[in-house]
């Protein structure tokens, strides 16, 4: 007898592997063999390797031959194809354990990685592997949000030609995700816990300057966590120590500061998980290197993705928000409201920015960012008008209006960054429901990494 072949899409998420346990309970493994399925934003490719010098004189010599050229060209084809197998065989090594349980209790299991839109990848490989059914789990939801507008589950249901096994779970107590808690705490009658962390360096000193002014605009706590290796010695600490302390001087009620000795970035995730914060303010710390603007380094990338709190990081020699970009996405209600708000108290002009799929409608506007028209997508009685009209709604309780909000079509981090390119912003609001194992491939590290300007990464994901 032949079995059916089911297939398991994973994301690297808990939540994800909840599907496994229906799976187990709804076939014997002498009937189906089983694919488990994760699908991966590329490597990205560092900005910083391809610097205008390294264009004219470095590994690109355009001035040159066109065989110098190819030749260029095709080691970093190579160098990427490189990157994408390691991150594969990554990928592959976190899904063995749990097919080595699954192929001891006597289902065939098969691993693939694969690269690119994980609703599209799932569907077409549902097509072409002779797969009998998609199981996978899917965010319990109500209202709006039942309707998964946009999601990999949503799109896996209309365009897959096999049936759909989805896994609601049940109903638990309502756990408020770290946006939710920075949106009460940003709002009246609240306190916001702000920490801001620094090494002494530049990046980090303005991180200092800016959570000094939000403090004056917020109140709350403001705590101000010094890190230093050890190897400079105590008296080396206590100046910086000094010099952190007079960026905030004649704050009332005084900062709380907190002196960190070890590598930063495992000093402060254990001071994180410790301390309730409601936001963390960072710059980029010592090891940032002599990169582009865009340039974060590791201790404050690994922050980024690992600290249980939203966080703010600061790029850029900007430190006073005038223009804010909020890219919203289906359930980044708390994107738009901390957008939102910090935008009013700035007194700073907002953009929502929301991309669709290049299909779903006409486009009003042609060129370098096309876009569609809000006021006919607000009328059409859909679900899209339905969240717009929520977001339109929010955005009226902060003082603006349907004309900030933007749909634009294609690849959502190309149109961010390029729209981050083509104007003049101050700050990038973007969600990120990633665990942190999940999060360099997705679209909010990409944002991270590669925008210029200044980033609030909003945590939309629960604990």
């Amino acid at each position: 007898m032949t079995k059916r072949k089911v297939l398991i899409p994973l994301d690297g998420s808990e939540f994800s592997r909840q599907i496994i346990r229906v799976v187990l309970d709804f076939f014997d493994p002498r009937e189906v063999s089983l694919v488990l399925f994760r699908v991966s934003a590329p490597p990205n490719v560092p900005l910083e390797s391809s610097s205008p010098r390294d264009m004219l004189v470095g590994s690109y010599p355009l001035s040159s031959s066109y065989e110098a050229y190819s030749s260029a060209l095709e080691r970093s084809y190579a160098e990427l194809d490189k990157e994408m197998e390691a991150q594969r065989m990554e990928l592959m090594d976190e899904m063995r354990p749990e097919a080595e349980r699954l192929r001891e209790m006597g289902y065939a299991v098969k691993l693939d990685v694969q690269f690119g839109d994980p609703a599209q990848r799932i569907v077409q490989y549902a097509s072409e592997e002779e797969v009998s059914m998609v199981a996978m789990a899917t965010h319990g939801r109500s209202g709006l949000s039942r309707l998964v507008l946009g999601s990999v589950a949503e799109r896996v249901l209309r365009g897959a030609s096999v049936p759909v096994l989805l896994l609601r779970p049940e109903a638990t107590a309502v756990v408020k995700t770290a946006g939710e808690k920075l949106v009460s705490a940003l709002g009246p009658g609240t306190a916001l816990r702000m920490a801001v962390a620094t090494d002494g360096s530049p990046f980090g000193q303005r991180a200092v300057t800016l959570a000094g002014e939000l403090y004056t605009i917020f109140g709350g706590q403001l705590t101000l966590l010094v890190t230093s290796t050890g190897r400079e010695g105590s008296a080396k600490a206590q100046q910086l120590m000094k010099e952190t302390m007079e960026l905030v001087v004649g704050l009332e009620p005084k900062p709380e500061s907190v002196p960190l000795v070890g590598f930063p970035d495992e000093v402060l995730l254990q001071q994180l998980q410790t301390r309730p914060y409601d936001l963390l303010v960072i710059g980029a710390f010592a090891d940032r290197g002599a990169g582009g603007v865009h340039t974060v380094g590791p201790t404050a990338h690994r922050l980024v993705q690992e600290a249980p709190m939203s966080v703010l990081l600061v790029k850029g020699q900007r430190h006073v928000f005038r223009r804010v970009l909020i890219c919203a996405g289906v359930e980044d209600d708390a994107v738009v409201a901390v957008g939102a708000q910090l935008a009013q108290v700035m007194n700073a002009k907002v953009h929502l920015l929301h991309v669709m799929p290049p299909s779903a409608a006409p486009y009003l506007s042609t060129g370098a960012n096309p876009t569609f028209d809000v006021d006919t997508a607000l009328s059409q009685g859909t679900p899209l008008s339905t969240m717009l009209h929520e977001w339109e709604h929010r955005l009226e309780g902060y003082g603006y209006d349907r004309s900030s909000i933007i749909l634009q079509p294609g690849s959502v981090p190309e149109v961010i960054l390029q729209r981050t390119r083509d104007e003049d912003y101050d700050l990038v609001v973007v969600g990120s429901e990633s665990s942190p194992g999940h999060f360099p491939s997705s679209i909010a590290n990409t944002i991270v990494r590669y925008a210029d300007q200044s980033v609030l990464l909003v945590r939309v994901r629960p604990k």
